[in-house]
């Protein structure tokens, strides 16, 4: 005789008539509703600052999810980038300065990085620094990158050196090959530029 299988429907009627199971997603849903609100009272200064200059936002993450520019903010939010904000709101304020247009914020994005401990704001920061590096800050990228102090993170400042053709930033590539928080992605950018050259 064949076992039953479990449809997702009857899986998802078996837990909710679990009164444990539900709890927890109870707990688990208000702490993150908990958390969201702190976010947002937290993120209230900004908020406020990017209302005045004209931007209709509920959190820096709502500039990071549109098309349509924005520089009167970028020295807004450069300014709160230094702030004593929760490690959620600092990773939106540096994902929403992931512009070209922010390149004059580089000094104190790659000092924010260079200095921050939680991983998701790090995390942010380095896509900021990755979309504004050019040809000019290939050098600077590519210590960061180099800087084994500076974590996983360094992963999402890989597409900066793949986007150039300075020779500094294919040599920081090919030495970063045995790095086991960057091989993975190293071979991956090799890959690339491989099927590039074939075409």
């Amino acid at each position: 005789m064949s076992k039953h299988e479990v449809t997702a429907a009857e899986l998802i009627a078996q837990l909710n008539a679990d009164p444990e199971w539900v709890a927890a997603r109870q707990r688990e849903r208000a702490e993150r509703d908990r958390r969201k609100a702190e976010w947002r009272v937290a993120e209230t200064p900004l908020i406020d600052e990017l209302r005045s200059a004209g931007y209709a936002v509920e959190s820096a993450w709502d500039l990071v999810n549109t098309s349509e520019p924005y520089p009167s903010a970028l020295p807004i939010l450069l300014a709160h980038a230094t702030r004593a904000y929760p490690a959620v709101v600092k990773e939106g304020i540096a994902r929403a300065l992931a512009v070209r247009d922010a390149k004059f914020g580089w000094p104190v994005l790659a000092r924010q990085f260079r200095e921050e401990t939680e991983e998701c704001a790090k995390d942010g920061l380095a896509v900021a620094i990755a979309a504004i590096a050019d040809e000019s800050l290939i050098g600077e990228l590519a210590a960061l990158v180099r800087d084994p102090a500076n974590g996983s993170s360094r992963v999402l400042l890989l597409g900066g050196l793949e986007r150039s053709s300075e020779p500094e930033a294919r040599a920081t590539l090919a030495e970063m090959k045995d790095d086991p928080d960057l091989n993975r992605e190293v071979r991956a950018i090799e890959k690339r530029a491989r099927r590039r050259r074939a075409t």
